[in-house]
């Protein structure tokens, strides 16, 4: 699974040289928490949040700035505004490696680009959506959990059992425990009472079956 496979494509960007007020007006009407900011050449510079927007524009005078003739507050872009900073991650990169790289470097989200242009951006929904569709799949199914002592070979066993019988598993992860592993996986094509039969031929225990 690559970033490309779950990015979003219809991306809405914001110029540098954008006032902070449409820039803010513009991720209210689209639905957005955050976009990427590009300059003239439509480059990627940095990354706006509505939340920078809103504490920028609640603050009549940034600090620093004595208060202009008038008492007009002063005109605010989003270039003043932004995290300048913003990581990009190419499109054929797979999305455990993004997932990790979001989470040490502690983002909510990673601008996608192809050159130095953007081209879509994956969020932590995204993620989370990924990790669903990796534990629960999109087929109706059974979702069976276990766990199972951590000896080589004991998911080929499980897997070939349930085959044999003619389930056709559309998910399955795995987790190390200290004291084994934990099997989650998500069969079609089998009953209750068939997996249920088929697992007490196998070395595990507290099975858990959720229709799904």
């Amino acid at each position: 699974m690559f970033v490309k496979d779950f990015m979003t494509r219809e991306l809405i960007t914001v110029r540098d040289d954008e006032k902070a007020g449409p820039a803010l007006q513009l991720l209210r009407e689209q639905g957005l928490r955050r976009a990427p900011v590009v300059d003239a050449e439509g480059r990627v510079v940095g990354l706006v949040s509505d939340r920078r927007l809103l504490e920028a524009l609640a603050v009549p005078v940034r600090r620093g700035q004595a208060p202009p003739t008038g008492g007009e507050p002063p005109s605010l872009i989003v270039r003043d505004i932004m995290t300048p900073h913003v990581i990009t991650v190419p499109p054929d990169m797979p999305m455990e490696t993004a997932g990790v790289l979001m989470a040490t470097r502690r983002v909510g989200s990673l601008v996608v680009v192809e050159g130095d242009k953007p081209v879509g951006i994956i969020t932590e929904t995204d993620m989370a959506r990924v990790s669903l569709l990796l534990m629960i799949g999109k087929e109706h199914g059974l979702r069976v959990t276990m766990r199972a002592p951590a000896f080589p070979g004991i998911l080929a066993d499980i897997t070939t059992a349930l085959a044999r019988e003619g389930g056709n598993i559309v998910s399955l992860g795995s987790m190390s425990l200290d004291d084994g592993i934990l099997i989650t996986l998500k069969v079609a094509n089998l009953t209750r009472a068939d997996i249920e039969e088929i697992v007490e031929e196998l070395p595990v225990d507290e099975v858990h079956i959720l229709e799904m």
